[in-house]
C-alpha cells in the first residue's frame, strides 16, 4: 500500500514538474520511499520483538506447568476426547508405571469401588460431552494397588480441530477414608477390644425384638462377665491384656451369626436373633453357653489352665422381658447368680430353662451312644386313601428307644441331632432299616405302595449321598421306585444347577421326590415347575385350622388346585378330626394321613393293620350286597 502511494506521488510531481526539475524530483521520491522502507522494517522489528516475547512468555508458562506436573502432590491428566492421557504429572505417571519421556495414550484405570468392578469410563464421558465438567470419588487401580482420589475434570477451551480436550486434577484421599472409618469404627467399636460397644448392641437387640412375630417370637441375650481367679481381692478388674486376650478367645468360639459386643469392665454380651432362636432355642443356647465356657476351661500346650473364668447368664423374650432394658437386665442377674453358684457357670433366667440345661448336656452323651449302638427304631404311619379306603403307603418315622427316658418322639430329640451334624447318621441308619423292612414286607406279602423317608437337608448335601443309596439299594436288592423321599424348603439354599442335577440323579435312578411343608415356607410356582417334583405334602400348619378359619380352607383348595395344575400329587399329614379329612377331600386331597387313621406302629403291627383293613372291606362289601 505505501509502494503504490509513493509512485502514485511521483508520477503526480513529473507530471506537473518541468523536465529540468525531474532529477530533484526523482531523488526526492527515493528518500521517501527509504523512509517508507525503514518504517516497514521497523513495524517487522517490532513484530519480531513481540513474538519473542510472547515465545519466552510461553516458554516460562510451559516450564511453570511442567514444574507443576513434576512437583505437584496430586495427580495432573490432560485427556483428549476419548479420555486418553496425552500428559500427566509425574506422580500420575509413576503410578502408572509410565516413562516420563513416553508418549500417552493411555485409558485412565478409574473405577466406582475397590475391587475394580464398576468402570467409570463411559459414565465420565457422558457427563463430560453433556456438561464439560465432573467432581467426584473414583478408585485409580492398577494390578498393584488401589487407592481413592477425589478429582475434578473441566473442558479446556480450544479450537483444535482433533476434538476438546480436558484437564484433570486430583488429590489421594486414601488415607483420608482410612482416618474417617477408623474414627467410625470408634464410634460402634469398643477402643480395647475393637468389638461391637454397648450402644450398637442395644440398638441390634431392639430391632431384633421389634421384628419379632409369631414364626419367630424370640431373641436371647447373653451376658458373659469374667473373672480372674489369680486377683483374690477384685477378680473383675481384668487388665488391657487379659481383656484383649478374653476378647480374642471369644471370637474364636462364638460363630459369627451371633453378635459378640463388649459391655462395660470385664462383660461382654450376645445377641442370639429370632431366626436363630427357634422352638429349640434351650439347645442352642446351651450348646454354645457350653461351647464358650469349655473354651476357657481348657489347658494350654504347658498344660497349664488359665486363671480366667466366665459366668454366663441368659434371658429369652418375651419370659425374661418384652423390650431392651428388661431382657438385658435379666442376663445380667443370671450371669450374678451364675458366679455365686458352685455347680455350673451357666444361668438362665428362667427357672424352667435353668431346670433343663443340664439335662440337655447329658441327652447329647446319650443320642451319640445310642447312634454308635444302632438303637434307634422305625415306626411306620400308613397313608390311607379317602376313596378307595385302603392303605396306599407308609411313612417311615423314626423313635429313640432311650435306656433313661424311654421311646422318645422326634421333636424331643431332633434340634439335638440336627445340631450336631448327628442327623447325617440317623438318616443313613433309617435308610438302611427302611430297606431291610421293605426287603421283609416283599418277600411276606405285605408291601403297599411306597415308603416315604425324610432326608435331611444335610444328608442331601453329602457328596456320596447318591453312591450311598445306590449301594444300599444294591445291597438289599431293591429298587428305588419302592421309596418316596420328602423333601424340606432347605435344598433351595443350593446353587439352582447343581440342585436340579441332584434331583434329576434320583429321578433317573427310580425315587419318587416330595416336597415336604408345603405353603409354609417360601417354594413358589416357578421352583415346582423347574425341578423333578412328583409331589407335595401340605403344611401341617394349614390343615390345623381348616375346620375354623375360611381363609385357611381358601388357601388349603387353592394350593391343591396348582398342584393338581402342575400334575403333582398332593398328600395331608397330621389328619386329627373327620372333619378335616372330609374338607380335604373335598377339595381334591385323596391321600391323607394323621391320628383319624392310625398313629404311627411298629413294623411288627404292620400285618394286623392289614388284616383289619381287608376285613373292613369284606364287611362293606357285604353289606352292599
Amino acid at each position: 500500500m505505501l509502494q503504490l502511494s509513493s509512485g502514485l506521488i511521483i508520477l503526480l510531481m513529473t507530471l506537473a514538474t518541468p523536465a529540468y526539475a525531474e532529477q530533484t524530483f526523482l531523488e526526492g521520491g527515493l528518500l521517501l520511499t527509504t523512509a517508507v522502507l525503514c518504517l516497514m522494517g521497523l513495524a517487522l522489528l517490532l513484530t519480531l520483538s513481540s513474538l519473542s516475547r510472547r515465545s519466552k512468555r510461553l516458554l516460562r508458562q510451559q516450564r511453570s506447568f511442567q514444574q507443576l506436573l513434576a512437583e505437584t502432590p496430586g495427580i495432573i491428566a490432560v485427556l483428549d476426547k476419548n479420555l486418553l492421557l496425552r500428559n500427566a504429572s509425574t506422580s500420575l505417571k509413576s503410578l502408572l508405571q509410565v516413562q516420563d519421556h513416553s508418549t500417552l495414550a493411555l485409558a485412565l484405570p478409574l473405577y466406582a469401588d475397590a475391587e475394580g468392578s464398576v468402570s467409570l469410563d463411559s459414565t465420565l464421558k457422558s457427563q463430560l460431552r453433556q456438561h464439560g465438567v465432573w467432581h467426584g470419588e473414583v478408585w485409580l487401580k492398577t494390578e498393584r494397588y488401589a487407592e481413592a482420589y477425589k478429582i475434578s475434570i473441566h473442558a479446556l477451551a480450544t479450537e483444535s480441530v482433533k476434538g476438546p480436550f480436558y484437564l484433570l486434577y486430583g488429590q489421594n484421599i486414601t488415607q483420608l477414608r482410612q482416618q474417617n472409618e477408623r474414627q467410625q469404627q470408634l464410634q460402634v467399636r469398643d477402643d480395647l477390644t475393637l468389638l461391637p460397644n454397648p450402644f450398637i448392641f442395644e440398638e441390634q437387640l431392639r430391632q431384633a425384638l421389634l421384628s419379632c412375630d409369631a414364626h419367630y417370637p424370640s431373641v436371647a441375650v447373653m451376658f458373659l462377665r469374667l473373672h480372674d481367679s489369680s486377683l483374690a481381692q477384685h477378680p473383675e478388674q481384668l487388665t488391657d491384656a487379659r481383656l484383649s486376650e478374653a476378647a480374642e478367645r471369644l471370637q474364636t468360639l462364638v460363630p459369627s451369626k451371633f453378635l459378640l459386643a463388649r459391655q462395660a469392665g470385664a462383660n461382654f454380651s450376645i445377641l442370639i436373633p429370632p431366626h436363630l432362636c427357634l422352638h429349640n432355642n434351650n439347645i442352642i443356647l446351651n450348646q454354645l453357653a457350653h461351647k464358650v465356657i469349655s473354651g476357657f476351661n481348657q489347658q494350654d500346650a504347658q498344660g497349664m489352665r488359665s486363671s480366667l473364668r466366665i459366668y454366663i447368664g441368659i434371658s429369652i423374650s418375651p419370659n425374661d422381658g418384652e423390650d431392651v432394658s428388661s431382657l438385658f437386665s435379666s442376663a445380667e442377674k443370671a450371669a450374678g447368680r451364675a458366679a455365686q453358684q458352685a455347680e455350673s457357670a451357666l444361668c438362665f433366667a428362667d427357672s424352667a430353662s435353668q431346670q433343663q440345661a443340664p439335662d440337655l448336656l447329658a441327652l447329647e452323651g446319650e443320642l451319640y451312644r445310642s447312634a454308635a449302638q444302632g438303637e434307634f427304631e422305625l415306626y411306620y404311619q400308613p397313608k390311607f386313601s379317602i376313596s378307595s379306603n385302603r392303605i396306599v403307603g407308609f411313612e417311615a418315622l423314626l423313635r429313640w428307644p432311650s435306656p433313661r427316658r424311654g421311646m422318645l418322639p422326634p421333636p424331643t430329640f431332633l434340634p439335638v441331632v440336627e445340631e450336631t451334624g448327628l442327623i447325617i447318621s440317623l438318616d443313613r441308619l433309617v435308610f438302611r432299616k427302611a430297606c431291610q423292612q421293605v426287603s421283609y414286607w416283599q418277600q411276606t406279602g405285605l408291601m403297599r405302595g411306597r415308603l416315604a423317608l425324610n432326608i435331611s437337608a444335610q444328608q442331601f448335601a453329602q457328596k456320596d449321598f447318591l453312591r450311598f443309596m445306590q449301594d444300599t439299594l444294591a445291597e438289599f436288592e431293591l429298587t428305588a421306585s419302592l421309596f418316596e423321599l420328602e423333601l424340606s424348603e432347605a435344598i433351595f439354599g443350593h446353587p439352582t444347577i447343581w440342585l436340579r442335577e441332584r434331583m434329576n440323579s434320583l429321578e433317573r435312578l427310580g425315587f419318587r421326590l416330595i416336597l415336604d411343608n408345603f405353603g409354609e415356607g417360601v417354594s413358589s410356582l416357578t421352583q415346582l415347575r423347574q425341578f423333578p417334583f412328583n409331589g407335595v405334602k401340605l403344611a401341617p400348619s394349614l390343615v390345623r385350622y381348616v375346620e375354623q378359619q375360611e381363609q385357611q380352607r381358601n388357601i388349603c383348595a387353592t394350593l391343591i388346585r396348582l398342584a393338581g395344575y402342575l400334575e403333582l400329587d398332593v398328600t395331608a399329614t397330621n389328619i386329627e378330626t373327620e372333619m378335616q379329612a372330609y374338607l380335604l377331600h373335598v377339595m381334591g386331597c385323596d391321600c391323607q394321613q394323621g391320628h383319624r387313621f392310625s398313629r404311627a406302629i411298629p413294623a411288627e403291627d404292620i400285618g394286623q393293620l392289614l388284616l383289619k383293613e381287608n376285613q373292613l372291606l369284606n364287611n362293606q362289601r357285604q353289606i352292599a350286597n
